[in-house]
C-alpha cells in the first residue's frame, strides 16, 4: 500500500494465493481479486485486516463497485460464465451472485460501471478479436458495443466523468482510449499514451491522474488525460492492477 499521490510505502497486504486486479467503492474500502484464492476479498480503506471474502464461480479479473446501487461486479471465466454480480442485501449481507454469459465472448478481461450504475466490460470473442458489452442498469442480459478501433489487448474499463476508458494493454507505449457510448455504438473521443510503459493492464483513474503497474517492471503515475512521461515511477514494484482508496 503507497500514500496518494506522494507514492510513500505505507504498508503491505500478505496471504493471498494471486492477486490479479483491485477496485474501490466510495467509502474508501478496496476489493482485491484473487485468481489463486478464486474469491474477491474486501478491506477497509488503510486497514490491513479484511471485511468479508466472496467466492467467485471462477477465476476472478477484474473487479467494480456501482456508485449507484453498491454492487459489485466481477470478471471471470468459468464454463461460459464471464460476469458474476453481487449485491449487498438491507440485512448487510452478500447475496449469491447474479451470473451472466455471453455466446460472443471467449474470455472477458476487465469491467467498469459509469456514474448512472450501467457495467460495461471487454474481452475476447472466439477468433481473438475484442469485444466490448454492456449490462444496463436493471437489465437481465449483456448488449454488444461496435467499436472501430483496434486493440491489442484488452485492458482496464473505468469511467473517467466524462468517458467511458478503455486500456490496450498490448501496444508499446500502452494507451487509453476515451469513447462515448450511445446505444450500441463507442464512439472514440480520445486517447491517452503512456509514455514508455510497455504492459499497463489495469490502471486506476483518480481525478487529473491515473495509476499504472508495467507488468513485471514498476508502477508509473501519468497526468490524465494528457499522457506523456510519467510524472513519478515507483521503481521494481511489481504489480498487475492498481486502484485509489480516498476517504470521502
Amino acid at each position: 500500500m503507497y500514500s496518494f499521490p506522494r507514492g510513500r510505502l505505507v504498508g503491505t497486504l500478505t496471504a493471498f494465493g494471486e492477486p490479479r486486479s483491485e477496485c474501490s467503492d466510495g467509502a474508501g474500502d478496496v476489493w482485491i481479486a484473487d485468481i489463486g484464492g478464486y474469491d474477491v476479498i474486501e478491506y477497509p480503506h488503510g486497514g490491513s485486516a479484511p471485511i468479508v471474502a466472496l467466492s467467485t464461480p471462477g477465476a476472478p479479473l477484474g473487479c467494480s463497485v456501482s456508485p449507484v446501487t453498491g454492487d459489485l461486479a466481477v470478471t471471470s471465466n468459468a464454463n461460459g460464465a464471464i460476469l458474476s454480480v453481487f449485491h449487498y442485501g438491507k440485512d448487510r449481507r452478500w447475496r449469491d451472485p447474479q451470473v451472466y454469459g455471453d455466446s460472443g465472448f471467449r474470455a472477458s478481461d476487465f469491467c467498469g460501471y459509469d456514474a448512472r450504475g450501467n457495467l460495461f466490460l471487454d474481452g475476447r470473442d472466439k477468433a481473438g478479436s475484442f469485444r466490448l458489452a454492456e449490462l444496463a442498469r436493471g437489465a437481465r442480459k449483456l448488449t454488444n458495443i461496435a467499436v472501430s478501433q483496434k486493440f491489442n489487448r484488452p485492458g482496464q474499463v473505468q469511467w473517467d466523468g466524462t468517458y467511458l476508458a478503455v486500456g490496450d494493454a498490448g501496444g508499446a507505449p500502452s494507451k487509453i482510449y476515451q469513447f462515448s457510448v450511445s446505444g450500441q455504438k463507442a464512439t472514440e473521443a480520445g486517447f491517452t499514451t503512456l509514455g514508455r510503459a510497455t504492459s499497463v493492464r489495469q490502471f486506476w483513474i483518480e481525478g487529473s491522474h491515473v495509476i499504472g503497474p508495467d507488468f513485471s517492471k514498476d508502477v508509473g503515475f501519468w497526468q490524465y488525460p494528457a499522457g506523456g512521461s510519467a510524472t513519478k515511477i515507483l521503481r521494481r514494484v511489481h504489480g498487475f492492477g492498481a486502484t485509489v482508496s480516498l476517504l470521502r
